[in-house]
């Protein structure tokens, strides 16, 4: 499930595997969908086919973890990164960029270019773009509403 997620933040103790082959199962839940586009096709399959465990830092160099901090750290680093999402970036921005993450690789890149365009001339028009500017020129913490 954590492959489902924005952000994978692990402690430096954490083991990673993929233990379908070993069991006689195959990968569920559309892991060998989303594994490749997090740590590669090779990476995947390496995972996938051996079953082999993965330490932290392993998990770091191919990407399928954002962050590894030390274990005591690794709840208030999750924490904090809740609270930059949800107190210092607009909820309309991210719901866009999101979407445009995942569109992306199913368009060309002048697909990609237009749909942008379109998005930042909406987005300027924004209530919190203009929440944006205020915060900035302020000097104030963002009270984004997301529209």
């Amino acid at each position: 499930m954590a492959l489902y997620s924005d952000f994978r933040i692990a402690s430096e103790q954490a083991v990673f595997a993929t233990a379908f082959a070993k069991r006689g199962l195959i990968a569920e839940h559309g892991i060998a969908w989303m594994l490749p586009r997090i740590v590669g096709h090779a990476n995947a399959t390496d995972l996938l086919l051996t079953s082999r465990k993965i330490d932290a830092a392993e998990a770091l160099r191919m990407g399928l973890v954002n962050r590894v901090v030390a274990g005591d750290r690794l709840l208030p680093e999750a924490l904090a990164l809740a609270r930059t999402l949800s107190t210092e970036v607009s909820p309309r921005s991210v719901h866009v960029m999101k979407r445009q993450l995942w569109e992306a690789p199913y368009q060309t890149l002048g697909e990609a270019v237009a749909l942008a365009n379109t998005e930042m001339f909406t987005s300027i028009q924004s209530e919190d773009f203009r929440e944006g500017v205020a915060h900035f020129q302020e000097r104030r913490p963002a009270r984004f509403t997301g529209r």
